[in-house]
């Protein structure tokens, strides 16, 4: 009977233990950097692939966010982890480069100047991510004693193909329309004239 106790004990303190989450304290350098980030946040690697490597039936999307709040920490690393996922999906690649190069000074002694300028965009129109799921998250305490969140989102190449489909056949939809709009506007004329 005493055996029995014990047992349903020591499960109790197992599962009311097993119900938090330890936060840690960040170790920083001596110039505020950090000592060490979560490895499947820099390696973008979800641990549902055969032999711990990445699935390819997913895409990842990582965050990092801070705040004093922790909800507020959360919501945030998980929106920079949205738009990560975002610009795998839709992201743009934008270039501009200028040179401008200019000759001065008089016959026999000119000299040419010369400036470079190259400018890299990154744009990521309205994109849908749904369906996505937490597949990690990190917190700590940083030396300001703020929450920092480690945010890892992972997207089903599923529902990814599902919220093309749904874009695409809202695109028709609204060209249907406008198609219809078309054609009642030129009816009209037609019976006016």
């Amino acid at each position: 009977m005493n055996k029995y106790i014990m047992i349903i004990l020591l499960g109790l303190i197992v599962t009311g233990c097993s119900s938090t989450v330890q936060v840690k304290h960040e170790g920083t350098t001596k110039s505020g950097m950090l000592e060490e980030v979560p490895k499947w946040f820099v390696e973008k690697k979800g641990n549902k692939g055969v032999f711990g490597k990445k699935d390819k039936f997913y895409l990842y999307g990582v965050g990092v966010a801070t705040s004093p709040d922790l909800q507020l920490a959360m919501e945030k690393a998980t929106m920079i982890a949205k738009a990560d996922l975002a610009d795998v999906m839709h992201g743009e690649m934008n270039k501009n480069a200028n040179l401008y190069i200019q000759e001065v000074g008089a016959e026999g002694a000119k000299m040419v100047n010369s400036q470079a300028e190259s400018t890299i965009v990154n744009l990521i129109k309205q994109t849908k991510v749904q369906g996505y799921e937490q597949w990690e998250v990190a917190l700590s305490i940083t030396s300001n004693n703020e929450y920092r969140v480690y945010m890892g989102l992972q997207l089903p190449l599923g529902e990814l193909n599902k919220l093309q489909k749904l874009v695409k056949a809202e695109i028709n939809k609204n060209i249907n329309m406008e198609n219809g709009d078309i054609a009642i506007e030129n009816l009209s004329k037609i019976a006016t004239e």
